[in-house]
């Protein structure tokens, strides 16, 4: 295995294992010359969250890129990867670095390139600077370059003035909502709650406030088993939402009266609100792995849908290309909301999901009602991560992904199959099961929508019992 290697987005490692600083100094001497070749060079930002020494892993990525010739701008405190990301665009650089791994645990850091419109930069760009920083590392070219002194910028006022620009803040305040605003002791700790309170919350009970390198010894992802923190607070009646956000304050997820809201559930949430209330029109784009109920209502919305491979640097490139995309989304939980950056940012999706509920004027379970009877019922989702034994495994396991194609699945017709990521089995009665490989690791992960949750669990089998065999038939 090659020391750096560039996944789904950005690099991460184990810290003082492959994370270390001759590592990162190579990744940030590779980004350097990757940046000579483009016509807009400088100046760049870079920036970190709370991890473990993030202040001096960012200012060693700063030292070499000043020495690669490359004018930086560097973060005065930990801050998320949206206002990193949102200060380059405002202030028109050449991009950004962040060093962060989102929403890993404590135990890992990583760093994230992000190009002029603030989205990630593009999988070759991102393979060459890996395969440059491995160059590096294998030729000996290590040494440090010597300290710089680099401008310092602090982003936080005009980022938040920009993200209360895109909602009703009227409409907010006049709902006089009540929020538990969960920040996992992530990097948008006094950004993410600040926001609520100065969007008119009336009350902003914030859970995981304070920034913390280990995360209070809980995995910084915004999803139901890492919230145990948060969700009993919002079984509270006077409690309207509970939202929640992860390490670098990308990514967002959502609670409701003493219950975590899938993902899945969650998007048609935003979405039907863009759709019905806002009034837009115009196209989604959504990963593979993203609910069919994107598709519904759509359909019934008037609107177009784009799927792409998983991954926001996927979705990126189709908003930045098109201005009447309204909406990129992910399973994992990035939303990119039109009129933003073309990337995810965990804390505008949170004030529109208030925004939302305060148009509505009712509980946020309701409104989930009457998005099911749009979309003709409620589907139900579920996900399966199925280490591989090794990248030779791997390998037989993404060749008998390419020639799968069954006729059946879970006893109903299969309708087709996608490849545009793995293969997604779609079947006659809209349930699907996709099969798709890590970028990083020897995992297979499997994904399914049916109409209950036994369905979806019989989804889940057939897709582990596939991939078992081809595994085994490889080894025979």
């Amino acid at each position: 295995m090659q020391a750096i290697r560039f996944g789904t987005e950005g690099w991460r490692a184990v810290l003082a294992d492959q994370y270390t600083f001759t590592n990162v100094r190579a990744v940030a001497k590779a980004t350097a010359s990757w940046l000579k070749g483009r016509s807009k060079q400088c100046p760049v930002a870079v920036g970190h969250d709370t991890r473990f020494m993030g202040g001096m892993f960012a200012s060693a990525f700063a030292d070499e890129l000043a020495a690669g010739g490359i004018d930086v701008r560097l973060c005065s405190s930990a801050l998320p990867t949206p206002a990193v990301c949102t200060y380059g665009v405002m202030h028109h650089l050449a991009g950004s670095a962040i060093l962060t791994a989102s929403h890993n645990p404590s135990e890992y850091n990583g760093v994230k390139v992000k190009n002029h419109y603030g989205a990630s930069i593009e999988e070759e760009e991102a393979k060459w600077i890996g395969a440059e920083a491995n160059r590096l590392l294998e030729s000996g070219e290590t040494n440090p370059a010597p300290p710089s002194e680099h401008e310092r910028f602090d982003a936080k006022e005009e980022y938040l003035e920009r993200l209360l620009s895109l909602v009703d803040r009227d409409t907010i305040a006049n709902a006089a909502l009540r929020v538990v605003a969960d920040t996992m002791h992530g990097a948008a700790c006094g950004w993410f709650d600040e926001a609520l309170r100065r969007a008119g919350c009336a009350e902003v009970r914030g859970v995981r406030p304070k920034a913390d390198p280990t995360f209070g010894g809980s995995r910084p992802e915004p999803i139901g088993p890492n919230l145990e923190a948060s969700i009993p607070l919002t079984a509270d009646p006077q409690v309207h939402l509970g939202l929640a956000t992860d390490g670098d304050g990308d990514r967002f997820g959502m609670m409701v009266a003493g219950e975590y809201i899938d993902i899945q559930r969650t998007i048609a949430f935003i979405l039907y609100h863009l759709l019905k209330n806002r009034g837009w029109r115009g196209r989604v784009v959504r990963a593979i792995n993203v609910t069919s109920m994107v598709d519904r209502l759509c359909a019934h919305f008037g609107c177009e849908v784009t799927e792409t491979p998983v991954g926001f640097k996927n979705i990126a490139p189709e908003i930045i290309a098109d201005q009447d995309v309204i909406l990129g989304v992910e399973e994992s939980g990035g939303f990119g909301i039109k009129g933003h950056i073309p990337d995810r940012d965990g804390t505008l999706t949170a004030l529109t999901a208030c925004e939302a509920t305060a148009v509505e004027a009712k509980p946020a379970l309701e409104i989930l009602d009457d998005i099911f009877a749009l979309v003709g019922g409620r589907l139900f989702y579920g996900r399966y991560d199925l280490r591989l034994a090794d990248f030779d495994q791997r390998e037989r396991v993404a060749q008998a992904l390419d020639s799968v194609e069954p006729q059946q699945l879970a006893g109903e017709k299969v309708d087709q199959v996608k490849r545009i990521d793995g293969a997604k089995i779609v079947r006659t009665d809209g349930a699907w099961l996709l099969m798709r490989l890590s970028g990083t690791e020897p995992l297979v992960r499997i994904y399914s929508e049916g109409r209950s949750e036994d369905q979806v669990e019989q989804l889940l089998g057939a897709g582990r019992e596939l991939v078992v065999q081809a595994a085994e038939r490889g080894a025979q």
